[in-house]
C-alpha cells in the first residue's frame, strides 16, 4: 500500500496510508493529509490514484509551491511518483514510498554548505564619494539666474547711491 511519510520541523515524522482515490493535502481541517506549517498553503496539493497502483501529484497553485526530487512542479501538472520520490510542500519534506518495485529516480545532490569566513583585516576607503547609490548633485550654471543676480546687485548699488546723493543735497 502507497504511504506518504512527512517530516515535521519540530523532528517528528507521521506516516499517512494512501487509501483513497484521491488525498488532498493542505493546512487546513477539511483536507484529509492537513500538514499546519505557516508554509504550506490551506489547499496544496493533491494525489490521484494511477493505474499501477501509485498516486500522481498535482500542485493547486500553492503560494510557496511544491517539489519532486528538487524540481518545483507547476499548477496543475500531473507528475507520476515513484518509491522513495522526495516531495516538498512549502518547506516541509515528505516522502512517498510504494509497494511497486519501479526504479527510483536519481537523487539530487544535497547543496554545498557555504563556507563563510570572516575577514582578517579591513581597508577603510580613501574617500565615500563612490559608496553612494544615489547620484551626486552637480551644481549647474544658469545663465538667467547669474542675469537675475546681475541687476538685483546693481540696483542695490544704484539705490545705495541715489540715498547718498540725496542726503547729500540735503545737508546743504
Amino acid at each position: 500500500m502507497p504511504k506518504l511519510q512527512i517530516s515535521l520541523p519540530d523532528g517528528s515524522i507521521h506516516d499517512h496510508e494512501l487509501t483513497d482515490d484521491l488525498v488532498s493535502i493542505g493546512r487546513i481541517v477539511d483536507n484529509m493529509i492537513q500538514i499546519e506549517d505557516a508554509s504550506v498553503s490551506s489547499h496544496h496539493a493533491q494525489l490521484i490514484s494511477g493505474e499501477n497502483g501509485d498516486y500522481i501529484l498535482e500542485d493547486l497553485g500553492s503560494t510557496n509551491g511544491t517539489r519532486l526530487n528538487g524540481k518545483p512542479i507547476k499548477e496543475g501538472e500531473s507528475h507520476k511518483l515513484q518509491n522513495a520520490d522526495k516531495i516538498r510542500f512549502g518547506s516541509i519534506e515528505a516522502i512517498y514510498g510504494s509497494e511497486n518495485a519501479s526504479e527510483a529516480r536519481e537523487e539530487m545532490p544535497e547543496a554545498a554548505d557555504a563556507v563563510q569566513k570572516v575577514a582578517s583585516k579591513s581597508v577603510k576607503p580613501s574617500n565615500f564619494q563612490n559608496a553612494s547609490p544615489f547620484e551626486k548633485k552637480s551644481k549647474k550654471k544658469d545663465p538667467a539666474a547669474l542675469a537675475i543676480w546681475a541687476i538685483a546687485i546693481l540696483a542695490f548699488i544704484a539705490l545705495i547711491a541715489a540715498i547718498v546723493i540725496g542726503t547729500g543735497i540735503q545737508a546743504r
